[in-house]
């Protein structure tokens, strides 16, 4: 073997060390072990862990809040159900029956319903029937697949990927639910477990993980179109993590913060790869931050209890809540455009 050859391999695993040490350096935030029971004790301030509410679910997602009218929604994916906390100086829950596995939701602009991800597809879930309405089953019913994580653009579409249920290595679609409420345009192929989709604050680039295999992307968005282009690795979490990346949110610095089920932990991403903060949780399975409060610097986090041993982490299933001081942003909105041209509920 020639000495240029011997040099190049050489070489080439340095880099690969550096990379590996670039990736793995973070700040960890360390949590104190003791979890609050009340938001108003002292100490809200200092990344702590506070339970916001013990909501029990088997595997809660999905959070939105919503600071026009102090609501909080959430679902339970396993529980096929809706979830509505009225805030105030008590909380009101209301439970809903949506009768099939939500995967993702989003509020509808005009305040008539969600918008929803489920199991045969995309559905209305209407405020005042209180029942779901099926709008689009774009790979059939019944199909072995299901709905998984999703969100919406900037433009108010909704977007949604497909997981089958039994064997999550199958590769899925990703689909996006026009405003018209019943198109459903497949555009995103290969991602086997869609989770964390997300936009960053100038909608130039789009985010997913893909959990299968512990992955997390990044493509070009072009905003008019609604079109992702130029798919690349942002960060293989292996390498880093236990447990897999989950549901997602995003600052208005671009920062993405990732839930790691199976992991007890959330991390602060940057948009290039780089992991910026850890924060050690008191739940074995994380699922979703939210944004939540008048800054937008508190974020509320589902978790889920299914096959975790409650006497080891007694907060699984229930909603978290950390102040990080960083502003976030509100979850964008549906847009369902009615045959007039107008938005449910607008004048």
């Amino acid at each position: 073997m020639r000495l240029r050859d011997l040099f190049a391999g050489w070489w080439k695993k340095r880099e690969a060390r550096q990379h590996s040490k670039r990736c793995s350096r973070r700040v960890k935030i360390t949590i104190s072990s003791r979890v609050m029971n009340s938001a108003s004790e002292s100490g809200d301030q200092d990344h702590r862990v506070y339970i916001f509410f013990e909501a029990r679910t088997i595997v809660g997602k999905g959070g939105i809040w919503d600071p026009s009218t102090n609501k909080y929604y959430y679902i339970d994916i396993t529980g096929k159900s809706l979830h509505i906390l009225t805030l105030g100086a008590t909380i009101q829950k209301e439970d809903f029956d949506v009768g099939m596995q939500v995967g993702a939701m989003a509020l509808i602009e005009g305040g008539c319903g969600l918008v929803m991800a489920v199991r045969d597809g995309f559905g209305i879930w209407d405020f005042s029937k209180k029942k779901l309405e099926l709008v689009a089953t774009p790979y059939g019913v019944d199909s072995g697949w299901r709905m998984n994580d999703g969100a919406c653009d900037s433009r108010g579409r909704f977007w949604a990927g497909r997981l089958f249920d039994t064997d999550e290595t199958k590769p899925g679609q990703i689909y996006r639910l026009e405003n018209d409420g019943k198109t459903a345009t497949p555009v995103i192929d290969g991602i086997c477990c869609t989770n964390g989709v997300l936009w960053s604050p100038d909608n130039t680039l789009m985010y997913c993980g893909d959990s299968t295999y512990k992955k997390i992307y990044v493509w070009d968005y072009d905003e008019e179109s609604g079109t992702p282009s130029n798919k690349r690795l942002l960060i293989d979490t292996s390498k880093i993590f236990h447990g897999v990346p989950d549901g997602a949110t995003i600052d208005k610095e671009g920062f993405l913060w990732t839930c790691f089920f199976d992991g007890h932990k959330m991390a602060r991403i940057s948009p290039d790869g780089t992991v910026d903060r850890v924060y050690d949780l008191p739940v074995k399975r994380p699922t979703q931050p939210c944004w939540f409060g008048d800054k937008l610097d508190t974020l509320l986090i589902t978790s889920a209890s299914k096959d975790v041993n409650i006497a080891n982490c007694p907060e699984s299933g229930n909603i978290l809540k950390i102040h990080v001081g960083v502003e976030g942003q509100l979850k964008a909105k549906y847009k369902l455009k009615t045959k007039s041209g107008r938005q449910p509920g607008s004048p």
